[in-house]
């Protein structure tokens, strides 16, 4: 019995296939400039494209970050040198400014680590109406131990096991 090949697989330029399939080519241009078949092309994306080259890419996007990184730590001691420097003259509006940009420089670094985080978080734990409707919830499922119990187990941020729980029906 003859095997079918993949035809990208095969092709003379599957590399450059691989390469813009991960840079996000869409397989319909793909199709057109190396003349294949859309299905062919969305088959060996899913089948076939290297995880190498998917690996590949993962690392170029890290290593860029981290360069970005270094540049702005660069950018935070440049703004300390010059603060020190400005302080030793005396020249105290300059050091003021320093100081702000390497604040500046510390909180987009300490943003780019993941050691600062943005937006809001809303903690409803103490919310007057939270407290109000999980005391509605467990007065109603009192005749329903289990679900009850189940119940709490969730508010409580535990995991339940819904495979396997056991369901009372009257």
């Amino acid at each position: 019995m003859e095997t079918i090949k993949c035809s990208v697989c095969i092709h003379d330029e599957v590399n450059n296939i691989n390469e813009k399939m991960i840079a996000g080519v869409s397989v319909r241009s793909l199709a057109k400039e190396y003349g294949l078949g859309i299905m062919s092309l969305q088959r060996h994306r899913t089948d076939h494209l290297p995880k190498a080259l998917v690996k590949a890419k993962e690392l170029q996007e890290i290593d860029a970050a981290d360069r970005l990184l270094d540049r702005v730590e660069d950018l935070y001691n440049k703004a300390l040198i010059i603060m020190e420097k400005a302080e030793a003259d005396g020249k105290y509006q300059p050091a003021v400014s320093a100081i702000k940009e390497a604040r500046s420089s510390l909180e987009l670094i300490a943003k780019m680590i993941g050691q600062l985080k943005t937006g809001h978080t809303v903690n409803i734990t103490y919310n007057q109406e939270f407290i109000e409707v999980r005391q509605q919830i467990h007065q109603a499922l009192l005749p329903y131990p289990e679900a009850r119990q189940a119940v709490i187990k969730a508010l409580d941020g535990e995991v339940i096991d819904v495979e396997h729980a056991e369901v009372n029906q009257t």
